[in-house]
């Protein structure tokens, strides 16, 4: 599958949350979403600020004509980790509620119902596992990028790298929960990712990106469980690998 199929993942989940019966599972992952992404940012703005008005005092007189390179590229690179990581922290905490979101996505656009006996608090449990799974997969790759950031030379490739960092963690926190619904493992997930690597990456490029607009970034979980999850049917039903 090309990355243009995750794209066009994406763009669909924009109007499978308008269905009937998914609508009521919007309100409180939006809220959530609101709340770290927008507020994050904006608290994380001024720090922005301060951390490259940091680096122009450290550099000598002879290279001031530095700071036209490195204060845009701190900034970029500041702001594509802030949307990444405030981004991952809404989702963690709206996480229990996602599988629902999941659910009713897959019952109005493609018909599957997912009957689901599970009691809140063994659901809530579940869902912390989960998302601890992730995190341990992900940390690791994370705290890598924030030290090749501070290399000379390799940190220019910074925003490109948090951009595909941010692409790959998103794909796979948002396309893991029909896997999660049906108590598949998440190794199931990365497989399916890995065969499909365009499509996957297409498609988290939007969430990513999507979450650093203003106004738009509140409404991009629930857009993206919907995208993620049609996705995950997708490639299920084609098979597909990467083209």
């Amino acid at each position: 599958m090309s990355a243009g199929a995750g794209v066009q993942a994406f763009l669909d989940g924009l109007s499978a949350i308008r269905r009937p019966g998914v609508k009521r599972y919007l309100i409180l992952p939006a809220a959530i979403s609101l709340l770290f992404v927008g507020g994050g940012l904006f608290l994380a703005f001024g720090y922005i600020q301060n951390a490259a008005t940091w680096v122009a005092d450290l550099l000598p007189g002879w290279l001031d004509w530095l700071n036209v390179v490195l204060a845009p590229l701190l900034y970029v690179t500041g702001f594509l980790a802030g949307v990444w990581l405030f981004g991952f922290m809404a989702v963690v905490v709206a996480g229990p509620f996602m599988g629902q979101l999941s659910a009713s996505v897959e019952q109005a656009e493609l018909g599957v119902h997912i009957v689901d006996t599970t009691s809140l608090t063994t659901l809530i449990g579940s869902a912390i596992k989960r998302e601890a799974q992730k995190l341990f997969y992900i940390l690791p790759r994370l705290l890598g990028l924030l030290l090749l950031s501070f290399i000379p030379v390799i940190n220019l490739l910074s925003p490109a790298l948090w951009l595909l960092f941010g692409a790959w963690s998103m794909a796979l926190q948002f396309t893991d929960y029909p896997s999660e619904n049906r108590n598949l493992r998440l190794a199931e997930t990365f497989n399916r990712l890995r065969s499909n690597r365009s499509a996957a990456l297409g498609f988290g490029a939007c969430v990513t990106l999507a979450m650093a607009i203003p106004l738009v970034n509140f409404l991009v979980i629930p857009v993206a469980v919907a995208g993620g999850t049609l996705l995950w049917h997708r490639i299920e039903q084609g098979g597909g690998t990467d083209l």
